[in-house]
């Protein structure tokens, strides 16, 4: 969350003498961090206030203007602008000529013909916003002929700060204001708005009920408005506290130069004095407010419910939303007049014609926020801040300061009492903790006074009792207060920690023997990948039901979400092989072969219970010819395997289920356990993923394959004799499996140290005259046997005499032919 502020501003709530980059260094060191400081200055000179007297069309140019424009003493000026929003009578912004605007220096000009002797200003023109749709129209209070700068004092510094997503109650020009005097221990300057309300009901002294009774002392306005407006929660789940008040005699029009700059220097666009307000009390408190045309309410009324399946409503963005069950919505007697904690209604809005207002400040669930503004793909920055978490209580000091500046700025009255519909009583968060755990987690002596000094600069209550302190949380900290770590933390944080010892620790980190023992073969395993070649993917645990399908996986076997962020992360995944396929098809063209792998985490569905978590490797290879890939995957595996001092895998036979290609896909076995598959995809997976070079993949539960394996290998003395390496070259069936070759011969002497694979040919090879070099049904399997006597020297005959006895075998197992 970020939020831009002005300095000068900051400085009406807090009591500090520091400069804009010593206060902004001090906060970033105990709380929220300031990204930037960003320094503002007039972009402009000789700019005065001017009003267009009179205003007719350029005889040569339909989309120009002829305007006379008054500048004070001196004569009016004619200027020529292309501006559809200007209108006689309008006070604007005027650079005379000589004057600059940025690096533009203005002069005498011709347009079309007719002389133009200055030039009137958009707000982007003079560097305070991003809007140049037009001419800034200024207030009508504005004096001609005083300059801009002198009008509207711009020299300010402001401050881009990052918030935490656990720290709405910072997000406001109050909230920082409170961090800085804490921070600094300066005085927080703060006071809760009291607008004079000596035309509220109560104050006449009636209650509600005695309004009911007796009207008699009432303006006729103030009676009919009090009795007829109504508010009501139907969801109290939902909304926990909504106030509103009504306003009359309102007068629409632009708010005063002092409130367009601050929203301005914070990056919104003034409208008109009544949102403005709004947008104020947004930057000022961090509370979301509305404004409702009292007129344009069904019924006199405001109930707080769900929405009914189909209704629609036109929001201020100038589109429709279709709404459902779950949207909660404000509406009045006949339909929906605003989305609750996201945005309002263009039916009921207040527009130049309003008179009467009624106020809302309200506070909503925020997990109810959130999936309406998802739900509708509309965001607002009020549901930024709802979806955050905010208090109820800080309702009331907002809609006294709406009062207030609605009374100031658009001349309203208070029509009404204030209603505070509120389903829930508030009970402040009270945190008991042991003043000595402090000094004993932060490393550092810090003494229950200093400790309570520091609590009660926050805001917080604090009490002491023996060895235990109780601090009652306030209410614009209760949404991130739970415990005691919180309590040491914020002292902690404003203590400094730049101010808390740096000691190197002593004496034995605990270990989880079974966690590290995991991250350490983890780590063996990415390094022993890297180090092959391999790139490392990341992928989302969640997947689409098109990615499961098109894997030839069912979406029933899957956990899907109760709110997924959009279709593409509806389920939880089972398996890595979609993640990395989608990842290879994306990379396939940029490489002519390549290798990627994946280990993490898949997600098994369990009844009724949270699913079972386990660990997955994954290895995919693009764009290898023939059986490179299958081979180039089962090597590395077996590297892998040797890394983590496992004694032997295996691989057998399977039938292929979901994307694996059948015959052309093994299991992977340990001892008589199977931990996965290794093989090719199969053409109907591989279309829909759109390969267009051959893919090879295993994938293996990496929980037990670690089962397995050794942090460091058994200890095996070198040879002190040397061995002796024979090949053998056959021609065997192309059925005959590798596995139980290596079994069938490697059991025959004692002398037969190892047997390692060479090489293989499946297709037939053609001689020159293209007679087939293998007979059918036949393939070319070289391996290398290792012969070694530990006792002696082996010769090549005693060598040589093993090594034909395992010809013998084979060719009575296998019936092979010696190449």
């Amino acid at each position: 969350m970020n939020l831009s502020l002005s300095y000068n501003w900051l400085k009406e709530y807090v009591a500090t003498k520091k400069d804009a980059r010593e206060l902004a260094k001090e906060l970033s060191l105990c709380g929220p961090s300031i990204d930037r400081v960003r320094e503002i200055k007039p972009n402009f000179n000789k700019v005065v206030i001017g009003e267009i007297l009179k205003l007719k069309k350029h005889p040569d140019a339909d989309k120009l203007s002829v305007c006379e424009v008054g500048i004070g003493e001196k004569k009016p000026l004619q200027i020529v602008c292309g501006a559809s929003n200007i209108r006689e009578g309008q006070k604007v912004p005027v650079v005379l000529v000589g004057g600059k605007v940025g690096d533009m220096e203005i002069k005498p000009a011709k347009l079309r013909g007719i002389e133009s002797q200055g030039m009137m200003c958009s707000q982007k023109e003079l560097g305070l916003g991003e809007d140049h749709t037009g001419i800034y129209i200024l207030p009508d209070y504005v004096k001609v002929g005083l300059l801009l700068e002198k009008v509207m004092p711009l020299e300010d510094f402001i401050f881009d700060i990052e918030v935490t997503s656990n720290r709405p109650d910072a997000m406001s020009v109050i909230g920082i204001s409170r961090e800085a005097a804490a921070i600094l221990g300066d005085k927080f300057l703060y006071k809760e708005p009291k607008p004079n309300l000596s035309r509220h009901p109560e104050s006449l002294g009636f209650t509600r009920d005695k309004l009911r009774e007796k009207k008699m002392g009432l303006p006729r306005s103030l009676r009919s408005l009090a009795m007829t407006l109504k508010v009501a929660i139907k969801e109290s789940k939902l909304c926990h506290r909504y106030q509103a008040v009504v306003m009359t005699d309102v007068k629409v029009g632009p708010s005063p130069l002092w409130i367009q700059q601050r929203l301005l220097s914070s990056g919104l666009r003034p409208i008109n004095n009544l949102v403005d307000i709004t947008n104020y009390i947004l930057l000022e408190f961090g509370r979301p407010m509305h404004v409702f045309d009292y007129e344009k309410l069904k019924g006199g009324k405001i109930i707080v419910r769900s929405a009914k399946k189909g209704e629609k409503i036109l929001a201020l963005d100038g589109k429709n939303y279709e709404l459902n069950d779950t949207n909660l919505v404000i509406a009045d007697a006949k339909s929906p007049v605003a989305v609750a904690g996201v945005m309002g209604g263009e039916l009921s809005a207040a527009t130049g014609e309003t008179k009467t207002i009624v106020m809302e400040s309200a506070n909503f669930d925020p997990v109810s926020v959130r999936r309406t503004a998802r739900t509708l793909n509309l965001h607002s920055e009020s549901s930024d801040l709802y979806e955050k978490g905010l208090s109820p209580e800080g309702t009331y000091p907002a809609i006294l300061r709406a009062i207030e500046l609605v009374m100031e700025i658009a001349e309203g009255k208070v029509a009404s009492e204030i209603f505070d519909e509120k389903p829930v009583k508030y009970k402040a968060k009270k945190i008991d903790f042991k003043i000595e755990n402090i000094s004993r987690v932060l490393g550092v002596e810090i003494k229950s006074e200093k400790a309570k000094e520091i609590l009660e600069r926050l805001g917080f209550e604090v009490s002491e009792k023996g060895k235990t302190m109780s601090a009652v949380v306030p209410w614009w900290r209760d949404g991130d207060m739970e415990g005691e770590h919180d309590i040491i933390e914020e002292v902690a944080r404003i203590y400094g920690y730049h101010n808390l010892p740096s000691k190197l620790m002593i004496g034995e980190i605990p270990i989880n023997f079974e966690t590290s023992r995991e991250f350490y073969f983890e780590d063996k395993a990415k390094n022993t990948f890297a180090a092959l070649g391999y790139a490392e993917n990341y992928n989302y645990s969640f997947i689409s039901e098109k990615l499961i399908k098109d894997c030839g996986q069912n979406p029933k076997d899957h956990l899907k979400v109760a709110n997924p962020l959009s279709a593409d992360f509806e389920y939880m995944r089972t398996s890595l092989a979609p993640g990395i396929l989608q990842s290879a098809a994306e990379n396939e063209s940029f490489a002519k072969t390549f290798k990627i792998f994946e280990l993490s985490k898949v997600y098994l569905p369990k009844d009724n219970d949270l699913p079972i978590e386990k660990t997955n490797l994954i290895a995919a290879a693009i764009g290898y010819q023939n059986s490179d890939g299958f081979y180039e995957l089962k090597s590395d595996l077996i590297s892998l395997v040797n890394t983590l001092n496992i004694k032997k895998v295996e691989f057998a036979p399977t039938d292929a289920l979901n994307w694996w290609q059948k015959n052309k896909t093994v299991a992977i076995k340990i001892g008589d356990e199977i931990i996965g598959a290794l093989g090719f995809i199969n053409s109907d997976t591989s279309h829909l993923f759109g390969f267009k070079k051959s893919i090879a993949l295993f994938e293996l539960d990496f929980e037990k394959l670690i089962h397995y394996a050794k942090t460091s290998p058994s200890y095996r003395p070198i040879p002190k004799f040397p061995g002796i390496e024979l090949d053998l070259s056959m021609e065997i069936g192309r059925d005959a499996l590798y596995q139980d070759i290596i079994k069938s011969i490697s059991g025959l002497d004692n002398l037969i140290e190892s047997i390692s694979f060479l090489s293989v040919f499946e297709d037939d090879l053609k001689s020159s005259d293209g007679a087939s070099k293998l007979p059918e049904g036949k393939k070319a399997l070289a391996i290398r046997l290792t012969y070694r006597d530990n006792k002696k020297t082996l010769k090549l005959e005693e060598a040589q005499k093993i090594h034909n006895k395992v010809v013998v075998k084979l060719k009575k197992e296998y019936n092979i032919k010696v190449r």
